[in-house]
């Protein structure tokens, strides 16, 4: 029997892209849309986003990819870590609960910093962003809950695999080329939580570090620089070392027949997916029941191992912090009414109501709970008011959830949401035109100079087309591969 590497590897290089079924194609289409809305509001609203924009404004590279929301252009690897960081800094990007991982804010940098420099077509570029979330999710799905409770942040290393992934298949590695790629990624795998301490935006960093490495590892074995084919499952492996269990089985059963691409979630909220349950909990009492700040005594949460761990933060330090927080959302939906954007500036997270109620809220492991997860992994919550009144609301499966989903139009009514006062409407509607029928793209490059490229910054309303160098362009690292 070959190793899971080499099963992995396989499979992605063989699929081709009329392999894919279309469900994985609309899936892909919807990822790249719901990530670019992300990035493009980080770029603006988040700090991480504008540090990192000043980081790379420093970088004496090439002008060949868009750093989204600055009119730069830099190396592929630099643009990839750049739009990385601000896909995940507003925490509004999508996710898998079986995986505990954020896929989209760097596997989707990783493809549109290498489709750009390639010139590569919106299939290929599709085909790349499916692949690379299949692999990386069936790793997540088959280390998971045990790497994320051992401090792990597995965007920052289960993404790894996925980046590296859809990089080796855009410069066109054959199958010996992905495996030792994957192997150098098992070691570039890097991202711990303790950020869950004290807010700092390192968590930002995560998935634009793994969206470099990706396509450095991809290069690297493209050169033939070797890693370890057993780098998933050997005794010295990644399992072995990040986690205290893992199935192996699972990571390659069903290859081709049961996507797990498709079970990834989108969030209406911009905090950690775990508060949105909260949120959810806190919205059906008041719907039943309209409470005051003053008429509430406390909150009790009951929840699964993972949200006790990564979210009861009841003192909250920064916007970041905040955003994990569950008593943080559920404090501002009683005191303000919702949990948006706005509920999470310095200015907001230290508004004394918001904190005072923060401290009645406790939040509490729950062994049935834990029993379901991840499957569902539900959340309850119950409300004492001060008048010896209590009201309980449970969510299996929150909005965005494959089983609650999204559909088309309101993912498209968030990036509207998202994106405004910083892109264009008509220049918004392009962009999730494109994004929904990227096959017909044939040039990727053109989708990134609708939000911010050719040296202009995304507030500049776009013309029709952009200018004719754009189409001409090829990149350091060779032409594209063909199609097929």
């Amino acid at each position: 029997m070959s190793s899971v590497t080499r099963q992995l590897a396989a499979f992605a290089v063989a699929t081709d892209v009329d392999d894919l079924p279309a469900e994985v194609v609309h899936q892909a289409e919807r990822c790249l849309l719901d990530t670019l809305g992300a990035a493009v509001a980080g770029s603006v609203h988040a700090d991480s986003g504008r540090i990192i924009q000043d980081v790379v404004a420093e970088f004496d590279e090439p002008p060949i990819a868009t750093v989204i929301g600055s009119g730069m252009h830099r190396s592929a690897m630099t643009a990839a870590l750049a739009n990385g960081v601000m896909a995940h800094a507003l925490e509004l990007d999508d996710g898998s609960k079986h995986a505990t991982y954020h896929p989209g804010c760097s596997i989707v940098p990783t493809a549109l910093a290498l489709g750009e420099e390639l010139v590569l077509g919106g299939a290929v570029v599709a085909r790349a962003i499916a692949l690379g979330y299949e692999v990386s999710l069936r790793i997540g799905s088959a280390i998971n809950p045990t790497h994320y409770l051992k401090g792990f942040h597995p965007t920052g290393t289960i993404a790894h695999f996925g980046t590296t992934t859809t990089a080796a298949l855009l410069l066109g590695l054959n199958d010996d080329q992905l495996v030792n790629a994957l192997g150098l990624a098992g070691s570039m795998a890097s991202g711990i939580n303790q950020y869950e301490a004290d807010g700092t935006v390192v968590k930002h960093l995560h998935p634009g570090n793994a969206a470099r490495d990706g396509i450095l590892a991809a290069l690297m074995a493209r050169k033939g620089f070797t890693g370890p084919e057993e780098v998933i499952e050997g005794r010295l492996g990644f399992c072995h070392c990040f986690a205290d269990g893992c199935d192996f089985t699972a990571m390659t059963a069903g290859l081709g027949e049961h996507w797990h691409m498709l079970e990834t979630y989108f969030k209406p909220y911009c905090s950690c997916r775990y508060v949105h349950y909260a949120i959810e909990c806190i919205h059906q009492i008041l719907e039943d029941c309209p409470l005051t700040p003053e008429s509430v005594e406390r909150v009790v949460v009951r929840t699964h191992r993972n949200a006790k761990q990564g979210s009861d933060i009841p003192e909250f330090r920064t916007p970041l912090h905040a955003r994990t927080s569950i008593q943080h959302g559920i404090s501002a939906v009683l005191v303000n009414g919702e949990a948006g954007l706005g509920q999470y500036t310095e200015e907001a997270i230290r508004d004394e109501r918001i904190r005072d109620m923060a401290r009645r809220i406790s939040v509490e492991f729950d062994e049935q709970l834990q029993k379901s997860y991840p499957d569902p992994r539900p959340m309850a919550v119950e409300v004492q008011t001060t008048d010896g009144r209590r009201h309980a609301a449970r969510v299996d499966y929150a909005k965005g959830d494959p089983l609650n989903p999204m559909t088309d139009t309101e993912l498209c009514e968030k990036f509207l949401d998202v994106t405004g006062g910083i892109l264009p409407e008509d220049t918004a509607r392009a962009v999730i035109d494109m994004c929904l029928s990227v096959q017909s793209i044939d040039d990727t490059g053109e989708l990134m100079w609708l939000i911010g490229g050719e040296g202009r910054a995304v507030r500049i309303t776009c013309p029709a087309s952009p200018p004719a160098p754009l189409r001409a362009r090829r990149g350091v690292h060779g032409p594209a591969p063909q199609e097929g």
